[in-house]
């Protein structure tokens, strides 16, 4: 029906004679349209109507419902000169249906229309449409040749929105576009100048419209303002027309700056079903999470979708060992951050086939994929060297081995890109323009990254070219971890040394106890004065973590290590804490902290806990320790048990061992060996003991509690396995392992 009425309201217009007076004219179009939209009213104002901005909108929405291109052809025909406004709003129907699909009509008659109207907001509105989608096409032209091809149109549909905005700052429909376009176009030299424009529009329209509200905000934040896009978000909500995005746009801010208070609107918005809200969460999430979790993201519903996200981002607080939220704010820093400064101001990404990473990601570059998966980098460098394109190289400091990254504008025969598209290649030589550089230049400008370089500078030409071989091998590496893992990984202003080991030994409630032994070197330590001698201050956090790195326990206590003077500086402080664990293999992380500024952050490792009161033979681990240089542990039984870290035995020390075996039956004899054997690996060792013992013991229950001590005075310094093995009535065995290293003598200082 709108259609006839619409067909009916142009045939009358057809049917006017040709050149009526002016203001018949307009009383003429006013009455058609009237006729083809009965909620359209004259204006109150008397008969001095014209195309209201509410009238333009409905036009344009109801020529969307025609699809008869001769029919509409015929009318733009007639139009074209008295009516340009008309004839225009009826081109862009025909671009969009194809029959123009450059948009060059739609643009020919606005241009008309802004000259015969320069003051009417409609007019500037309706070009820059009709910009915005030649832009479109041109981007979608494969003829067009260039990375930012479109970019310029949408630029200048851009501006003539704003041309509209002067004109009438209350003209929503132009305000809306405008705000989106220049969101869309990822210029951040921009968003400030739109940003103002966009505050004009607010001071003019007293109570506007709740998508007003949403561009609104959107603008102030990614302009730098997020406190005023807070107060913009707010009344967004307020106005009830999305709760959902409302509470995520709203969350998304809060949580970039810092807020805990972000959290609760972020869960709620996540459980309301809301197909646009949900789409950007994804969105969010997409940039960071593998296609696993994205298919999990998909399948959940409700508060069960705001549940997985709970469960997602506090699974990755706990593996970085630190406080709940705060993993999901520093995402929503980074993702502000990297569009801040990482904006990928192109319309198209070639790749070449020595390219060493393809990220696809259209709105920041590699920098931005690399800042949004690992934060800010401990070191960035942005050196000059001439005949090289613009390029920056980061360090991130890593427990497991440091990540090295290096970026690279412009484009060279080896692959590349724009100047404003910043990718990641996998070595210094790979930067664009190396060939043609000063190679010694080049390299000397990385040498505070890594002594990689100065070895590539300095060495000779065997030694050099391995150097590089290696300085390749740690890019190629990094990239691979650093765009597929995501970290928000603990930094210390002051990096200590230490050495840790997770021991499985004893029982708790909830089956096996870890004891977490641990020897801080004294440099870098802060002490204060106790009651009696002094006082070393340790937080120690502890997380233990399943084959998914979900967490099955956690720690995050302090404890205060007391001795008699301040150590030396070739000694350790020496500590222990407790970390109740199920029986299971588990993967644990650990960072011990000293003062407010000191830390370290130890190498993953594992830990096996033996299970408790089974019918079958099972081995606990075992427990190393040298009388007056370890911790005291005192067992369920009474026993008192000493611990220390695997490597800061003393050479030529007695060694206490303690291990303890469950399930044994009681009454029955069982044969242990114990043997001290050489090292030749992380993992491996000579089967020829250095140093043995054997004997057989009779349980006296299901629980054998064994200690022996072994002397070491024939051992020099060096890495030494001890292997403890049992061996039940059936024959069975088991066995442990635990790699110690003697070192020379020194005093240890142990707190309990």
């Amino acid at each position: 029906m709108a259609v006839q009425n619409f067909r009916y309201a142009i045939q009358k217009i057809l049917q006017a004679p040709r050149r009526p007076r002016s203001g018949l004219r307009v009383v003429a179009v006013w009455c058609v349209i009237v006729l083809a939209f009965p909620a359209c009213r004259l204006p109150p104002g008397g008969l001095q109507p014209s195309l209201s901005n509410l009238t333009l909108e409905q036009l344009g929405d109801s020529l969307g419902a025609v699809g008869d291109t001769s029919w509409l052809r015929a009318a733009l025909n007639h139009h074209s000169r008295s009516e340009p406004l008309l004839a225009g709003l009826i081109a862009l129907r025909l671009g969009e249906l194809g029959a123009d699909s450059d948009f060059s009509e739609a643009l020919g008659r606005f241009r008309s229309a802004t000259k015969k109207h320069p003051s009417r907001a409609e007019a500037w509105y309706g070009l820059g449409k009709a910009q915005a989608n030649r832009a479109h096409w041109e981007m979608r032209n494969p003829l067009r040749l260039g990375s930012r091809v479109g970019l310029g149109g949408l630029e200048r549909a851009a501006g003539y929105y704003a041309r509209a905005l002067a004109s009438d700052p209350r003209f929503v429909p132009a305000a809306l576009a405008f705000a989106n376009l220049e969101l869309a176009l990822l210029d951040t030299a921009r968003l400030k100048q739109a940003r103002d424009i966009i505050r004009r529009t607010m001071e003019a329209a007293p109570d506007p419209a709740s998508e007003l509200l949403l561009a609104w905000g959107r603008i102030e934040r990614s302009a730098g303002t997020p406190a005023v896009a807070v107060t913009a978000f707010t009344r967004y909500l307020a106005s009830g027309h999305n709760r959902a995005l409302g509470l995520l746009e709203l969350a998304r801010t809060r949580l970039a700056l810092g807020e805990a208070a972000g959290e609760t609107p972020y869960y709620e918005g996540a459980a309301l079903d809301e197909p646009e809200a949900i789409a950007e969460y994804r969105a969010d999430l997409d940039v960071i999470a593998p296609d696993s979790i994205l298919a999990e993201f998909d399948r959940v519903t409700g508060q069960s979708r705001a549940a997985f996200l709970h469960r997602f981002w506090t699974d990755r607080d706990h593996f970085e060992l630190r406080s709940e939220g705060e993993r999901l704010r520093e995402h929503y820093r980074r993702l502000l951050y990297a569009r801040a400064h990482f904006a990928l101001t192109v319309s198209r990404r070639f790749y070449g086939r020595l390219d060493a990473y393809r990220s696809g990601n259209t709105e920041v570059d590699d920098r931005g994929v690399i800042y949004i998966r690992q934060g800010e980098p401990a070191e960035r460098l942005r050196p000059f060297v001439f005949g090289i394109m613009p390029n920056e190289s980061w360090r991130y400091l890593r427990a497991e081995g440091d990540l090295l990254f290096h970026f690279s504008s412009g484009y060279d025969r080896n692959g590349g890109g724009d100047l404003y598209d910043y990718r990641l290649v996998q070595s210094v030589l790979d930067l664009r323009g190396a060939d043609d550089a000063p190679r010694d230049q080049l390299i000397l400008s990385r040498q505070s990254l890594s002594p990689v370089y100065s070895r590539m500078l300095n060495w000779g030409a065997y030694g050099s070219a391995k150097e590089r071989a290696r300085e390749r091998n740690i890019g190629t590496a990094s990239i691979a971890v650093g765009t597929t893992t995501d970290s928000h990984e603990l930094q210390f202003r002051q990096r200590l040394g230490a050495v840790a080991d997770l021991i499985a030994v004893g029982q708790s409630p909830r089956g096996g106890l870890g004891h977490l032994v641990f020897g801080i070197s004294a440099p870098g330590t802060v002490w204060r004065r106790g009651p009696v001698g002094v006082e070393y201050p340790v937080r120690v956090r502890l997380v233990a973590l399943d084959r998914h790195d979900r967490a099955v326990a956690t720690l995050d206590t302090s404890l205060v290590v007391r001795l008699a003077k301040p150590l030396t500086h070739s000694e350790y402080v020496v500590g222990r804490v407790e970390l109740p664990l199920p029986p299971g293999r588990w993967t644990y992380r650990a960072v011990l902290e000293q003062g407010d500024s000191g830390g370290v952050i130890l190498p993953r490792d594992t830990v096996l806990v033996a299970h408790t009161g089974a019918s079958t033979l099972s081995l606990s681990d075992v427990a190393l320790g040298s009388p007056g240089r370890a911790v005291r542990w005192t067992t369920d039984v009474g026993d008192t048990v000493l611990l220390a870290p695997s490597a800061l035995f003393r050479e030529r020390s007695p060694l206490e061992i303690y291990y303890e075996v469950r399930g044994a039956t009681p009454g029955t004899g069982y044969r242990h060996e114990i043997a001290v054997l050489r090292s030749i690996g992380s993992r491996s060792a000579e089967r020829q003991p250095l140093v043995s013992l054997g004997f057989e013991e009779v349980a006296g229950g299901r629980i054998i509690r064994s200690r022996r001590v072994v002397r070491l005075d024939q051992l020099k310094r060096g890495s030494y396995i001890v292997e403890v093995r049992v061996t039940g009535p059936d024959g069975k065995v088991q066995a442990r392992r635990r790699l110690i290293r003697l070192i020379r003598g020194q005093e240890l200082g142990a707190g309990s």
